[in-house]
């Protein structure tokens, strides 16, 4: 039986992966000045084709993690918006870096943001499979007009329990990209800005770029304190239901 840290590691996981996931297909070059449309069906569909590849990819990929790096060049990278996300997670110590510093922080991010899509697609990939059909969408508050929105979505995580999820999207060039996360109210671009702050204010922006360059070559994937403690209290919960 997995411990309460793996399954928590699992479903951060996998909500990260549908974070990268769901920006991918939601792009699209050549309508620079299409229209904004409610973002819920794209999202809805992406995750959907993301799960569908999944299935069609389920035993390579846990044999060769090569696999999930070229799925993700292939429908993630070029799509998200790294520095937007990068900017939003470094917030004041932002504008004191130098573009030698920026440079290295959006890369170990985008390193840190890819691997943990990677690592989804290669260790996790039976697990999001057999949620797929706990993923329960609701209705969008989309008004057209709108270049900001939000796509609410609940999902299946362990016990009977759900994780509400919250992505946040904003449209430019004619498309919807995602800029945070929210689980159980939680964001973590904020929650990541809370951690790294810390270590910024104690030691500075290069120490801080050290550790996420040593994290990402050690491959690891860790969930922020805040969502483990949502997760953890929901589950416990749900543990001591008779």
């Amino acid at each position: 039986m997995k411990s309460m840290r793996t399954k928590l590691h699992t479903t951060w996981i996998f909500l990260a992966t549908l974070l990268l996931a769901t920006t991918a297909a939601m792009a699209d070059d050549t309508q620079e000045n299409k229209v904004a449309t409610d973002p819920q069906p794209e999202i809805s569909d992406t995750i959907s084709e993301l799960i569908h590849r999944l299935e069609d990819n389920r035993e390579q990929i846990k044999l060769d993690s090569q696999i999930a790096y070229d799925i993700s060049n292939e429908l993630i990278t070029p799509h998200i918006d790294f520095p937007r996300i990068t900017r939003l997670i470094i917030g004041k110590h932002w504008r004191k870096a130098s573009e030698e510093q920026r440079a290295r922080l959006i890369n170990e991010i985008q390193t840190l943001l890819i691997r943990s899509y990677v690592t989804a697609m290669t260790s996790y990939a039976d697990e999001i499979i057999s949620n797929k059909d706990r993923i329960q969408y609701h209705p969008s508050r989309f008004k057209p007009g709108d270049r900001k929105a939000s796509v609410r979505a609940t999902i299946g995580i362990s016990n009977g329990q759900t994780a509400d999820v919250r992505y946040q999207v904003y449209f430019t060039k004619g498309e919807w990209k995602i800029y945070d996360i929210r689980i159980e109210g939680i964001s973590l671009a904020i929650t990541y800005r809370s951690s790294f702050d810390e270590t910024i204010k104690r030691k500075g922006l290069d120490k801080l770029i050290e550790q996420l360059a040593e994290r990402n070559l050690k491959g690891e994937v860790e969930l922020p304190s805040s969502v483990t403690q949502s997760l953890s209290s929901k589950t416990s919960s749900a543990a001591t239901q008779p």
